[in-house]
């Protein structure tokens, strides 16, 4: 069972402990069990109502009598042993099995409540189930241990299930290395890899099949280049840019901007903790090639065009209205009109008419917040400014990423955080400079420090 699902049952959906446990175990076991059915662990939480058996034991335990009972517990032959076992398993690696008892070592706030409990019981089930057989043993041929599995993965090596072996995962420049930089992760591929390189979503380079005892010697030969690993955990991921500095559509520098967006945030915030993952991608026009409105931050070249009436003819084969890629531009009542809310603000139409009826109002960045995609897809709300220089630009992520620290409640990504506060509420606060008077606070605080993202 993921960290990521047991966070949405429990605190998103807001089921007690004995009921995600069941509801979980059903979606990952395939259990059978109706929506309805799940109602049956509802007087077990709290233990039950009094401190007293844990409700997350006694959901496991309802999931071993399904998963191992055909009839009636009196005529499955060990099936009480069995329960007896799981029991005494739990109670040694929680130190208990009572509310009252599980309560003061794993609550650590009314945000979270038991979801600590919670996840290690998960784990306990998932293990036990495999020591008895009924799960696949994806772990047979792994002597690496758990411990050391999490530790390379904060350094940017991703666990091949199954294996020793491990992704090795690359940090590029927002896209971008240099031929020297290539040949270089070319020849770790082969020294130390399977030979291959697989690009990801967020424009990083991950050399597959690395040998757990290779990984150090790996990290020491792309040093040499300038090359790290990363790019995995709770905190601010690579970024991602399109090539709109290039680009005939591009309507600033996206490879300046999201350069200083990396060195800024990505390797200047790297030790900062934040409730989940945090993406942010550099979008140079409305085309959204990189889609900046399905990351937590998204960032979009804007060039808003102002119409000079006196100058519009009202031609018959209007220019603008033929340019416009959205086709809202028309004539009508023989003059040119752009609805302002229906516009994307992608310029193609300004300095088209040949007799200068479209011109330049203003060229800037739209900034959208809350965005996400996966399981859960959100898109991102804009905010309700075009920001003009890109001094305001990294000003504003830089607040984001603070009240998200801040505000955000470990495990829940930016998305949840907007809609559990209020999008108006958030542009309030990043519209304003009082969050960077607390900087030093919210940075320094102990927040986040275990959770959050599984990849």
């Amino acid at each position: 069972m993921k960290k990521e699902e047991i966070f949405d049952v429990y605190l998103k959906e807001n089921h007690n402990c004995a009921e995600t446990i069941l509801k979980l175990a059903n979606a990952e076991y395939n259990l059978g069990i109706t929506e309805d059915d799940i109602k049956l662990m509802s007087g077990f939480g709290g233990g039950i109502g009094a401190g007293s058996t844990c409700g997350a034991l006694i959901g496991a335990v309802a999931v071993l009598g399904k998963m191992f009972v055909e009839t009636k517990d009196h005529e499955t032959e060990g099936f009480r042993e069995l329960c007896g076992e799981f029991f005494e398993k739990f109670k040694r690696e929680l130190g208990g099995t009572d509310c009252d008892i599980l309560k003061p070592k794993y609550k650590k706030n009314e945000e979270t409540k038991c979801i600590t409990t919670i996840e290690k019981t998960a784990k306990i089930l998932d293990d036990f189930l495999i020591e008895k057989g009924k799960l696949q043993k994806e772990k047979a041929d792994v002597t690496i241990s758990p411990a050391d599995i999490t530790r390379v993965k904060a350094l940017g090596f991703l666990h091949n299930k199954g294996t020793n072996k491990f992704n090795g995962r690359v940090i590029t420049r927002n896209g971008k290395i240099t031929a020297a930089e290539q040949i270089c992760i070319a020849e770790a591929a082969e020294k130390f890899g399977d030979g291959h390189i697989a690009m990801t979503t967020r424009l990083t380079m991950e050399v597959t099949g690395i040998s757990y005892e290779n990984i150090e010697p790996f990290r020491e030969y792309i040093g040499k280049a300038g090359l790290e690993t990363g790019g995995t955990g709770s905190k601010v991921r690579p970024v991602v840019s399109c090539k709109g500095t290039t680009c005939q559509y591009g309507l600033y520098d996206t490879f300046s901007l999201s350069d200083k967006i990396h060195k800024a945030f990505y390797k200047g915030y790297n030790g900062v903790k934040l409730p989940h993952k945090f993406k942010i991608a550099v979008g140079g026009c409305p085309n959204n090639c990189v889609k900046p409105d399905l990351n937590d931050l998204g960032i979009i070249g804007q060039r808003v065009p102002e119409i000079d009436m006196e100058r519009c003819h009202g031609c018959k084969k209007c220019v603008i209205e033929n340019t416009c890629p959205i086709k809202i531009a028309k004539v009508e009542d023989g003059k040119i009109t752009i609805p302002e809310e229906s516009c994307n603000h992608c310029g193609r139409c300004v300095g088209k008419c040949p007799f200068g009826a479209v011109s330049e109002k203003i060229t800037g960045y739209k900034i959208t917040i809350g965005g996400r995609w996966g399981k859960k897809v959100a898109h991102g709300r804009d905010i309700e400014k075009i920001f003009t220089s890109e001094e305001e630009v990294m000003s504003v992520i830089e607040k984001t990423i603070l009240f998200f620290r801040e505000q955000g409640i470990t495990g829940e990504r930016l998305a949840d955080t907007v809609e559990r506060i209020g999008f108006e509420n958030v542009q309030r606060e990043l519209l304003s400079d009082d969050i960077l008077k607390r900087k030093d606070d919210i940075i320094n605080a102990e927040k986040h420090m275990s959770g959050g993202a599984t990849c």
